[in-house]
């Protein structure tokens, strides 16, 4: 299976925040031809182990998890309410199809939001929220057996590839995971001193225990944490990361400093695209929490370029993926040499 076709399997699959099994479920089977073992963590957390021929222990952490919803309310008349699951933003909800899953059935659904012609000339100027968005799910004639607590994804958002760039619902963090399976399949075929750990992690949208406990249960000496970072965006005040240009290598207070130099040298000896990120606070993602594990894990961030991120069509380079599973590979084959 090419990176394409990775990304797009694996985006196809809905997995949101403690409910990410049948995703753990693909990447384990794609995993196993080329670890010497996996496990299952009791949060769910999918970790494959490739043996070294030396000492130390190295783990590639990325999150498998997405947004989502939870159904929180039901009326009498076939509306549902719902509450996010991670950091949805209402305007790119309104109108899109949905899909429940309620007791191994599947319901449909419609996003739905009061037509401006009804508005009030106020209500027009506010930007949407979630307090006056609904689910429409009356047009399942037994939607009475929908329950709170349910499950609901947006349905019928089909991934592809154009310029070699992909389009695709849950890059974040999709992306990251097959940059993981590309490092897998790319040690087959090195020689390397550390045990790699490679890790799969559950509920990072919602905070994120499934990192920790994975690098504590894995008593890691170095950890790679890969998750996604604004591309091709316009923030003031912060560097341009661009699309194309390679992963973005993270740089300050949570990274640490030799391990960060290594993975600097190594894209330059193997003429490795990369873009330079700096993180001059906590990142906002697992590599705060991997870095506390035990007495301590040595901890480098590596973001693949995303534009659109929380929206139903994330975008990334097939390129960036590429280039972040090379820069680990070769680092993790360069650890042997102090």
């Amino acid at each position: 299976m090419n990176t394409k076709d990775l990304l797009l399997k694996l985006t196809s699959i809905h997995g949101p925040s403690g409910f990410e099994n049948q995703v753990i479920k693909e990447i384990q089977k794609i995993m196993e031809e080329y670890s010497d073992e996996c496990h299952i963590t009791k949060l769910g957390s999918l970790i494959c182990l490739k043996k070294g021929n030396g000492k130390g222990r190295i783990g590639l952490l990325a999150h498998v998890d997405q947004l989502g919803f939870v159904v929180s309310k039901i009326d009498e008349k076939g509306f549902a309410y719902v509450e996010k699951i991670g950091g949805w933003d209402p305007k790119v909800v309104a109108g899109q199809r949905a899909i429940i899953y309620s007791n191994g059935k599947i319901f449909n659904g419609v996003f739905g939001f009061l037509a401006p012609h009804l508005q009030k000339s106020k209500d027009r100027k506010i930007m949407p929220n979630f307090d006056g968005l609904f689910l429409d799910i009356s047009m399942n004639k037994k939607w009475k057996e929908i329950n709170v607590g349910d499950i609901v994804m947006l349905d019928d958002i089909k991934g592809f590839e154009t310029q070699n760039f992909v389009f695709a619902p849950a890059l974040d963090n999709r992306a990251s995971c097959t940059s993981i399976i590309l490092t897998a399949k790319m040690l087959q075929k090195m020689n390397h001193s550390f045990d790699v750990f490679f890790i799969f992690t559950t509920q990072e949208e919602i905070g994120g225990p499934g990192a920790p406990t994975s690098a504590y249960f894995s008593e890691l000496d170095y950890a790679f944490v890969i998750d996604v970072t604004h591309g091709d965006e316009k923030i003031p005040g912060y560097a341009k990361i661009e699309l194309n240009k390679g992963p973005a290598v993270g740089f300050g207070p949570v990274i640490d400093r030799e391990f960060n130099e290594k993975v600097r040298k190594v894209a330059e000896k193997y003429n490795i695209k990369t873009q330079l990120e700096p993180i001059p606070r906590n990142s906002g993602t697992d590599t705060d929490e991997v870095q506390l594990v035990r007495t301590g894990i040595k901890t480098q961030l590596l973001s693949i370029p995303l534009k659109y991120m929380h929206t139903p069509y994330e975008k990334v380079s097939i390129t960036d993926v590429e280039n972040t599973a090379k820069l680990m590979a070769f680092t993790i084959i360069e650890m042997e040499v102090q």
